[in-house]
């Protein structure tokens, strides 16, 4: 874990363990129960170090997740759909021992984090509609799929140069690196490491080929 990770981790679990802890208080607060917002107000320290901790260890689980096994990953695609059946039955199983106080600040929280999962997958999905629309970002993006994750600059620019033999492509390298900036057929590009999921969970990198030029016109017009 690099200590990008470990920054990236820490802020965000403390930003969704605030999230968490305020859809505490809004569940409370609707249902007028005075009662708990007092012991709430009264241990508010305590407990908002708890959620930021429970923030900080979902992102963990999100991240550990990601790195264990890059071939798949259980949280994305078809896969969050049977982690919520699972949880649902588990907590519907367990429902009659909870208190309903307990229940109540439960459903809350799984409701803030579909929320937030939901605009997670929105705002992914415009970012792809984005890179991927044409006309009005670039005038060409390419998209090649690879085989697995170029864990070096050499085999990225290895898979760049496959592609362009491939498909008969003059290649002229500009800039050598993750990423890079080359020519192909004298158009000036910036390619690029993405990825993304499958909708049964497995993690597919591509190569992103933008092409710069027509960016910067584009800016201009």
């Amino acid at each position: 874990m690099t200590k990008e990770d470990k920054k990236e981790i820490s802020v965000k679990g403390l930003i969704l363990g605030l999230i968490l802890f305020v859809s505490t208080l809004i569940d409370l607060l609707i249902n007028k129960d005075m009662q708990h917002l007092q012991i709430v107000g009264t241990f508010l320290i305590p407990i908002i170090l708890g959620y930021c901790l429970l923030g900080m260890f979902i992102r963990w689980m999100v991240y550990r997740s990601t790195i264990r096994k890059e071939g798949f990953h259980i949280f994305s695609g078809a896969a969050i759909a049977y982690w919520i059946f699972m949880l649902s039955t588990i907590f519907m199983a367990g429902a009659y021992f909870i208190p309903q106080i307990i229940r109540y600040i439960v459903v809350a929280n799984t409701a803030a984090l579909l929320i937030i999962w939901f605009l997670n997958c929105v705002y992914l999905k415009n970012i792809a509609k984005e890179l991927n629309s044409g006309l009005a970002y670039y005038n060409r993006t390419l998209v090649e799929d690879l085989q697995e994750k170029p864990h070096t600059e050499d085999i990225f620019m290895e898979n760049i140069e496959n592609y362009c033999k491939k498909n008969h492509l003059c290649l002229e390298i500009l800039e050598y690196g993750i990423p890079a900036k080359i020519k192909m057929n004298n158009a000036l590009y910036m390619v690029k490491l993405g990825q993304y999921y499958s909708v049964i969970g497995t993690l597919t990198y591509t190569l992103e080929f933008h092409n710069v030029v027509s960016k910067i016109n584009n800016n201009f017009n």
